[in-house]
């Protein structure tokens, strides 16, 4: 079987046939969205337009999700893969002709170019589609309010048309005049329907009604709208006071026009308006966006053609519409309407535009009604049977463009707007993206010149460079070079580089008055907090950062980006991330209010403090996130985190954040906010070390140490000194980091800090172990074993455990397994860190002496611990050395590699990675398979590379034996 015929129908209450039958469809949103598919049958509709006319007032939290479960309903009443996700949104699969609207449009378009005969019955099988209001008892009703009218008004157009036929080729019978009746009680205010009535009276003998026809919409006209009847009223029924028998008969010359032609009168010739503005000269780039304007806006269609162009300030919105509005005037003979609607800034009153939009097409001032709604009514009239152009520029949105549209005819209107006004249905709609590079140099060159350009390529490339692809930057450097020919480029390109908003100034056009004018369009709130963005340091920011720095929730942060986006002062690259162009960054940074700005700074350095010592508790279990020091910010809560993957995903995007926030506040003028900064670079090393592996940190401890004299708490310059120690012995410079070490531990000891002091021991013995000197090394480890009156005896047992470490290195096993039996005792089998640390040590000297089956054994037994434990990062540690212990035993140890290898992957366990892929490699060099062995080489190399780790040589000899 083929697929089912659907149809859907909207010129009435919404239906659907399935083969000719009526189907049930869900009602309430899932109806919405299929009236919003079929107004557009094969468009894309974007889920944010569905989202507007689905929750017009109150949003859900997911409305994506909730589009889709109604979705699904409408995909299970329909069937067969009518509904189908496409780009950001969803279409609905059916030819045109399968919506009744697109029907009656093409029965319409068609009548249009054939005999006055043909037209006729084309336009009743149109009209027969007509079964009510259009959309119907849609709920919520948005979209019926939106679209409805304009259905309306076309199948209002195409009733006239086809009774000014009626009239003109004698097809009136006893049903016409009932049927005239009706209609003017349902639309009283249009004329034309009116004076069609009177003349089919007149015709039937019935003078004396046709006369009380007019007095009764004289009546209505002025009780109403305060008006008086039209010259095409007012003629007609002066003729039929005088019995004018010209009337009996139809009007020659009455195929097209309107009501004049009907009822004989002639109309008086009327100019038409020619209102566009002037075009520039300088029109480059953009050909794809014009060639879609104007094939679809010059289409012969019975709807009024609409296209829509957004895009953000200064992206020549204006320039476009202009530029395509004088390429299509020839197919709009009578006249071009324009009118700024100002919608960024102080927004036009659409009542305004429409009473200046009638005046142009010579609408009598006493017929202009008074009610935006009434003027509304009119214009649309007016346009009816016209082939207009109206560009309206800088439209706000749908409330204050909907009444400017006209409904029906040959019109077409172009609409540029800063946010996409996607919930409008349109015919075209064109979203400008900044110009390429390329764009950018062609609109330079067509007012510059390309000799001058080329002849200073380089401070061409600067000016390019600095007008960031924004078309009114480059139109305003480009005037600028033209009007002073005796400057370098070069000179101009300085100058742009040092005071760029001043610069792109020239006459009217500035970029920092178009962003000045698009703020103060905006709520003082909203404007209050776009300006406070100047506290992060960049032009990207994402909902967490932005709570912070407004101090709300971040629901609340969240909407007010959305509204941002909305009217295009910033975009949004991917869920609740966002950035602004560079120009906007430096308006923002140009209009802040320092000490706002240096509050909010604080704010986000204290918030992002507290997330970093948030991390330790997961990072290492039983640790605690609070410090005693002053700067610790104890009343913010920050984020919390479930565990290492989490951690991972948060940290690394907001890295540069925290870097920035930390580097600026080291020269602040309050000594809490320096040492609140220096904390936050000292904790952003540490999480950096201990959830990535990360050496590379010893920028931030140094530039932590370059104010030394501003720190108010001796504290963390001593932690400093131990963070460039750690990060200069993760990088193998181990000389370096024993050096730090000491002043470190000379500031430890001037205050009084013998933890401090002894953790720094602990930490310099195991660079003498890594250096070889075991000697200095057991003896740095047996002084931490002994520091009873710092060290918890948990601690120590993890010093003196190290210690057996060292002694297995120098070959005294002897000792070693003393030692391990002092840390042994009393442990028990209570699976804990201290238990695997314990059963790895005795495994390493059963390695060691050569008991390599006590020792797999015993690697066995601490993963056991690992698992039960919860802990990926030991689980992938024992393993590791579980293949390592088999390898050498004489077995494979590619099972508990592999394990190890993904476990690291989960767990962001770099260098266990690149360990685990060394013992992956080994595995498959003694199966015989070389190659397969060189590419796990080659991968932990690459990672111990990346972590400055002495391992990375024992790599290189390893890839180098490639064969």
């Amino acid at each position: 079987m083929g697929r089912a015929r659907l149809e859907v129908a909207l010129l009435g209450p919404v239906e659907v046939h399935r083969d000719g039958v009526t189907i049930p469809v869900p009602p309430g949103r899932p109806t919405v969205i299929l009236a919003a598919l079929a107004a557009r049958p094969g468009s894309v509709v974007p889920v944010d337009a569905l989202a507007g006319w689905l929750w017009p007032d109150d949003e859900p939290v997911h409305p994506r999700a909730a589009i889709q479960t109604h979705v699904a309903r409408l995909r299970a009443a329909l069937g067969d893969g009518f509904v189908q996700a496409a780009g950001d949104g969803y279409r609905l699969d059916l030819p045109p002709e399968a919506v009744d609207v697109s029907r009656f449009r093409e029965l319409v378009a068609a009548g249009r170019d054939a005999e006055a005969a043909t037209e006729l019955t084309l336009l009743r099988e149109a009209l027969a589609l007509w079964r009510g209001d259009p959309l119907a008892g849609l709920n919520p009703d948005d979209l019926e309010k939106a679209t409805a009218p304009l259905l309306v008004e076309e199948l209002l157009s195409a009733t006239e048309r086809m009774n000014e036929l009626r009239l003109r080729l004698d097809r009136t019978d006893e049903e016409f005049v009932p049927s005239l009746r009706r209609l003017v009680a349902a639309h009283p205010w249009r004329e034309r329907l009116w004076a069609q009535l009177m003349l089919a009276l007149y015709r039937q003998g019935r003078q004396g009604d046709a006369l009380a026809a007019y007095h009764e919409v004289v009546t209505v006209l002025r009780d109403e709208l305060g008006i008086d009847p039209g010259p095409e009223l007012t003629d007609l029924h002066r003729r039929i006071l005088d019995t004018d028998p010209t009337l009996l008969a139809a009007a020659p010359g009455t195929a097209t026009g309107s009501g004049p032609a009907a009822s004989g009168a002639t109309a008086p010739v009327v100019r038409p308006p020619v209102q566009l503005p002037r075009s520039t000269a300088q029109f480059v780039g953009r050909e794809h966006e014009i060639d879609l304007l104007t094939a679809v806006l010059s289409e012969n269609r019975s709807w009024a053609r609409l296209g829509l162009i957004s895009g953000p300030g200064g992206s020549g919105k204006t320039t476009l519409a202009l530029h395509v509005g004088h390429a299509l005037r020839e197919a709009h003979p009578d006249g071009q309407l324009f009118a700024e609607l100002r919608g960024s800034t102080v927004p036009a009153d659409p009542a305004e535009v429409l009473a200046e939009f009638l005046r142009a097409l010579a609408t009598p001032e006493e017929e202009i009604p008074a009610t935006l709604d009434e003027r509304a009514a009119l214009f649309r009239s007016a346009c009816a049977h016209r082939r207009l152009l109206v560009v309206l520029d800088d439209a706000r949105d749908a409330a204050q463009l909907t009444p400017l549209l006209p409904g029906a005819g040959g019109c077409s209107v172009l609409v540029t707007s800063r946010p996409q006004l996607s919930m409008i249905p349109a015919d075209v709609q064109i979203d400008l993206a900044l110009f390429s590079d390329e764009d950018a140099y062609a609109l330079l060159e067509s007012m510059v010149g390309p000799t001058r350009l080329a002849a200073e390529p380089d401070a061409t490339a600067l000016v390019v460079s600095a007008c960031k692809g924004s078309p009114l930057a480059l139109r305003i450097a480009g005037g600028r070079l033209v009007t002073r020919p005796a400057w370098p480029i070069d000179h101009f390109a300085e100058r742009l580089l040092t005071s760029r908003l001043d610069e792109l100034e020239m006459g009217d056009l500035s970029v920092r008055s178009m962003l000045t004018a698009s703020v103060q369009g905006l709520d003082p709130a909203v404007a209050f907090r776009f300006r406070l963005l100047a506290a992060v340091p960049g032009p990207t920011v994402d909902v967490e950062t932005a709570a912070a720095t407004w101090d709300v929730a971040a629901d609340d942060a969240r909407g007010v980006l959305e509204h941002l986006v909305d009217v295009r002062l910033i975009d949004s690259a991917a869920p609740d991330e966002y950035r602004w162009h560079d120009l906007v960054d430096d308006h923002l940074r140009a209009v802040a209010d320092s000490h706002r700005v240096i509050a909010a700074r604080r704010r986000l350095v204290r918030y992002y403090l507290r997330c970093l010592h948030n991390l330790w508790p997961v990072l290492r279990p039983g640790s605690d996130g609070v410090e005693p020091g002053p700067w610790f910010p104890h009343e913010v809560a920050g984020r919390s985190f479930a565990d290492r993957a989490e951690i991972h995903a948060w940290l690394h995007p907001h890295t540069a954040l925290m870097t920035s926030l930390g580097l600026a506040g080291l020269h602040a003028d309050q000594q809490d906010v320096v040492d609140e900064s220096a904390a936050l670079l000292l904790a952003l090393a540490r999480a950096r070390y201990e959830c990535c592996r990360e050496a590379h940190t010893e920028d931030l401890s140094r530039a932590v140490l370059d104010v030394p004299a501003k720190l108010g708490d001796p504290v963390l310059t001593a932690r400093a000194w131990h963070a460039l120690a750690l990060s200069l012995g993760a990088q193998s410079r181990r000389q370096e980091a024993l050096e730090a070490g000491a002043r470190g531990l000379a500031v430890r000891r001037e205050l009084g800090d013998r933890y401090g002091e002894v953790i720094m021991l602990h930490n310099m013995a195991v660079w003498h172990e890594l250096d070889g000197r075991y000697d200095e090394a057991a003896e740095l480890f047996e002084r931490c074993a002994e520091a009873d009156d710092v060290l918890s005896p948990e601690v120590r047992r993890r010093c003196r455990r190290n210690l057996a470490h060292v002694q297995i290195s120098r070959g005294r096993f002897d000792d070693a397994r003393r030692h391990l039996e002092l840390t042994g005792a009393d442990l028990g089998d209570e699976p804990g860190v201290e238990l695997f640390d314990q059963l790895v040590a005795l495994a390493h000297l059963a390695l060691e002496t050569g008991a390599a089956d006590d020792a797999v054994a015993g690697f066995q037994r601490a993963v056991t611990v690992a698992v039960e434990l919860g802990s990926v990062p030991l689980q992938a540690t024992g393993l590791v050395k579980e293949a390592n212990a088999l390898r050498r035993a004489g077995g494979d140890g590619a099972g508990p590699a592999a394990r190890a290898a993904a476990l690291a992957r989960e767990g962001h366990l770099t260098d266990v990675e690149a360990e685990a892929l060394t013992e992956l490699g080994h595995s498959r060099a003694g199966a015989g398979d070389a190659e397969v062995a060189q590419t796990h080489w080659a991968a932990a190399l690459r990672i111990f590379e990346s972590l400055g780790s002495p391992r990375a040589k024992e790599l290189r000899d390893l890839v180098a034996e490639r064969p």
